[in-house]
């Protein structure tokens, strides 16, 4: 890297440091946790729970976000982007006193929430596999479909578990991920987390050490795939799973001395604690298991642990996926509220994340008195104060485009563009962020990893000096700096530029002399700041 070069990204660096402040000031805590301090109707009783929530985590919760900062959060975790300026001016024009379950009716009746949102079911169900473009596509394509048409999870999950093959591959495509070359293990595995919140991994080898499962239980489970074969066959041209279900397959145990994969122990029937899917003549072992999935207690507590930390950054339980032992535990009330909640509305995932969404624990600041100590992680960890959340590779493409103004551009190559840097930040991501335990991409964050991928794209710096952008637009017709700035910090941020931020950016400015060049390093930057990577 040549050293001008080096220099500029220094300077850039310090410069989105400067643009990360918001000066907003902290606002005291409410003097009680109740349901007079936040919006949601009083008559609403999840707000009495939530106000039981905080009471005994010992918290106060901060005050409520405003209307922009609402906003901003609420579309990056619907749609997975920041608003227009379009929707920001219609939003702040807007007088009715509920404008704000408008807003979010909009968000969630757009197409936009069905493909974020299978975007999102897709990497939590596909979570642990390798790399498989067509089959990602086919899961989230048919996962947004079913979105559209408001099937209930408990429908998508049946369809997940019985699909069959080439007439509903998207379907399909979860068991042949998962389930390739006899993989049952993984395919358990993943069964139990993404439908029941359930980490049964370690059972595989042998009993849980905290006594919640034991191994012959873990087998139960897998003994409901124990007659199921995945294969890929070619259909058109391409390569459609194809899924079977044989007359005979049994499961067995492994012992300690059988190769991995094989298994030659006890024979297994298929069963798990709090299931009761005994299988009948009239029905497979994977429709059986379909059946014990949708009437358990876990299912739908997952599904809203799993919404839950989509847009809070962390489960009720923590972490979603780990609800304790099958049957038998106590689960918080909030969490088993809103599940009664959403089995009573249909399992419907717009309702769901409605309820959460215009809940007053979502409706929190992120600022609040003592920023870092202990008491702010108190109330973040009890959902009084939000947390400030990185954001996912997809959301923050997207959101990039809407920033520089090219959110409306339509042009195929463009468009391919775009498609082509959206995978290859996936792979950026997966490679940056890679561990272990084979955590989802959108699992990771950190501000520095984003930024430098931002930083060194291509895509940004075409985003950013494109002539039909935001940007140069706004230097053809508006000549103020000042005026430059706010309109870029709209843009951007949802918001004015702060004095703080006005200060450093016509400081910046002068010294360059308010050319093209310095107008494109400062968007940059402001690209850069902490305030655009994250959801706060």
């Amino acid at each position: 890297m040549s050293a001008a070069r080096t220099t500029r990204i220094g300077a850039l660096a310090l410069l989105a440091m400067a643009c990360s402040g918001t000066e907003r000031p902290s606002e005291p805590p409410s003097p009680t946790p109740t349901p007079l301090a936040v919006r949601a109707p009083a008559a609403d009783p999840l707000t009495a729970v939530i106000a039981e929530h905080w009471r005994t985590a010992g918290v106060e919760p901060v005050g409520e976000v405003d209307d922009p900062g609402f906003l901003r959060r609420a579309s990056l975790d619907l749609v997975g982007r920041i608003p227009t300026l379009e929707e920001l001016d219609r939003f702040a024009a807007d007088p009715r006193p509920d404008r704000r379950a408008v807003v979010v009716d909009a968000l969630l009746a757009s197409d936009e929430f069905a493909a974020h949102w299978s975007e999102l079911l897709t990497d939590t169900l596909l979570e642990g596999t390798s790399d498989r473009p067509r089959l990602r596509q086919a899961l989230q394509d048919w996962l947004r479909d079913q979105l559209r048409a408001r099937a209930g999870w408990d429908e998508i999950v049946t369809d997940l578990v019985t699909a069959q093959g080439s007439e509903d591959a998207g379907a399909a495509a979860f068991l042949a991920a998962h389930g390739r070359g006899n993989q049952v293990e993984a395919l358990t595995g993943q069964t139990a987390r993404a439908f029941l919140g359930l980490q049964l991994q370690c059972a595989q080898c042998h009993d849980d050490p905290d006594g919640r499962f034991t191994q012959p239980e873990f087998y139960g489970l897998a003994a409901y795939y124990a007659r199921t074969k995945v294969r890929l066959e070619n259909v058109d041209g391409a390569r459609v799973p194809k899924i079977v279900d044989r007359r005979r397959g049994e499961m067995h145990l492994p012992t300690e001395h059988d190769a991995p994969g094989d298994r030659s122990g006890p024979r297994v029937a298929p069963g798990f604690p709090g299931l009761h899917a005994t299988p009948r003549e009239d029905e497979t072992r994977r429709d059986a298991l379909a059946r014990g999935l949708v009437t358990s207690a876990l299912l739908p507590r997952a599904a809203v642990n799993h919404a839950w930390a989509r847009l809070f950054g962390r489960g009720i339980v923590e972490p979603w996926d780990d609800l304790g032992a099958p049957v038998g535990t106590e689960h918080p009330p909030l969490l088993t509220w809103l599940a009664d909640d959403f089995v009573a509305h249909d399992h419907d995932l717009r309702h769901l994340v409605r309820r959460i969404v215009l809940s007053p624990a979502y409706q929190r600041r992120a600022e609040g008195p003592e920023p870092g100590g202990p008491d702010a992680k108190a109330r973040q960890q009890a959902f009084a104060q939000a947390a400030v959340r990185p954001l996912p590779a997809s959301p923050l493409l997207r959101s990039l485009l809407v920033a520089t103004g090219l959110d409306d551009v339509h042009g195929r190559a463009f468009a391919k563009g775009v498609d082509r840097r959206r995978q290859q930040l996936r792979r950026d991501y997966a490679q940056a962020f890679d561990d272990d335990e084979g955590a989802a991409i959108d699992d990771f964050g950190g501000n520095v990893p984003q930024a430098l991928l931002l930083l060194n794209g291509e895509l940004t710096n075409q985003a950013v000096g494109a002539s039909a952008g935001a940007l140069q637009l706004l230097l053809r017709t508006e000549p103020d700096p000042s005026v430059r700035i706010d309109a870029l910090a709209r843009r951007i941020y949802g918001r004015p530029a702060s004095p703080a931020q006005q200060r450093a950016l016509r400081s910046f400015l002068d010294e360059r002399g308010h050319d093209r060049a310095a107008y494109e390093d400062a968007m940059h930057a402001m690209l850069l700041s902490s305030e655009f990577l994250t959801n706060h």
